[in-house]
C-alpha cells in the first residue's frame, strides 16, 4: 500500500478551503444531554480543523478534545490553532489511552491510511467508553469512478482500491469487533466548475491520491487537464461520494 508523505501535504492542506468547514456535530449535542461532561477524540486529527469548527459550535461546553495523528507536521498545524486540546503524536494501531475514556471517536478522512485496520478497531473499542459512539467519514471510491482524481490520474483510483475497505466489509469487521447499532449513510453529489479551478488542485497535490502517486503517472495526469484546457475546454463535471457509518459499543 502507498503511503501519503504528510510532511509535504502539511504545508499546503489547508489551503484547500473545502476542508476548514465542518459542521456542528449533532452527536456530542445528543451525548451532552446525557453526560455533564464528555471527552470527544479526533482519531488522525491532522491539522485540527474538525476539532477548531466544533469548539466553536460548542463554545464553553464540558468537552475534553483529543487529537491523534501519525504525522508531527500535521500536529504543529493543528497546535498552532490554540485549541486548547491534547494533542498525541501516534498511529492508529499504537495510541494508548485510558480504557473506557472516551464518549466519542470520529475518523474522517483518514481510515483507508491506517495499515492495520483490524488492530485500530480494538484499540477505538477499548478507548470508548460502554456505549460510546464511534463515527467514521469517508469518500468511497468504488461509488465515484469519475472523480476528477481519478480520471485524469487513473492510476490512483487502483490504488484506493487497495487501501479503502468497500462498506460491506467495513460492517463486517466492526461487527466481529462487538460494536454494535451500526449504521451506514451514503451522500453522492455532481457539480459543474470552472478547469482553471481543477489546475489549479491538481498542481496544488494535496490529496492523499495524487500526493502518493509516483511522479510519472502525476504528470501524466497534469498533461491531460492541461490538454483539455488548451482544447477550450472550460468546465469539468466533479462527482464526490461520501459514506458515514455509525456505530456504538455495547453497554455490557
Amino acid at each position: 500500500m502507498l503511503k501519503t508523505d504528510y510532511a509535504k501535504v502539511s504545508k499546503v492542506y489547508d489551503k484547500n478551503k473545502g476542508r476548514l468547514d465542518f459542521p456542528k456535530d449533532q452527536e456530542i449535542e445528543k451525548l451532552l444531554e446525557k453526560n455533564e461532561k464528555i471527552t470527544v477524540l479526533d482519531l488522525a486529527c491532522g491539522t485540527g480543523n474538525y476539532l477548531l469548527g466544533q469548539k466553536k459550535h460548542y463554545e464553553g461546553k464540558n468537552i475534553k478534545w483529543i487529537g491523534i495523528d501519525l504525522s508531527p507536521e500535521m500536529l504543529d498545524v493543528a497546535k498552532s490553532k490554540n485549541l486548547e486540546a491534547e494533542f498525541i503524536n501516534a498511529s492508529a494501531e499504537s495510541f494508548n489511552l485510558e480504557e473506557g475514556s472516551v464518549d466519542l471517536v470520529v475518523c474522517n478522512f483518514a481510515f483507508h491510511h491506517f495499515e492495520d485496520k483490524k488492530k485500530c478497531l480494538s484499540k477505538i473499542y477499548a478507548a470508548l467508553k460502554k456505549g460510546g459512539v464511534l463515527k467514521f467519514r469517508n469518500v468511497e471510491p468504488e461509488c465515484m469512478k469519475e472523480w476528477w482524481v481519478y480520471k485524469y490520474c487513473p492510476e490512483t483510483y487502483c490504488e484506493d482500491m487497495f487501501r479503502f475497505w468497500p462498506k460491506d466489509l467495513m460492517i463486517y469487521e466492526l461487527k466481529k469487533n462487538n460494536f454494535v447499532n451500526i449504521s451506514a449513510k451514503r451522500e453522492y453529489y455532481e457539480k459543474f466548475k470552472p478547469l482553471n479551478e481543477l489546475l489549479e488542485n491538481y498542481k496544488r497535490r494535496d490529496t492523499s491520491q495524487l500526493a502518493m502517486i509516483g511522479d510519472e503517472f502525476y504528470n501524466k495526469g497534469l498533461s491531460r487537464v492541461t490538454q483539455e484546457a488548451s482544447q477550450g475546454e472550460s468546465e469539468y463535471k466533479d462527482v464526490i461520494a461520501f459514506l458515514e457509518i455509525r456505530c456504538e459499543k455495547k453497554t455490557i
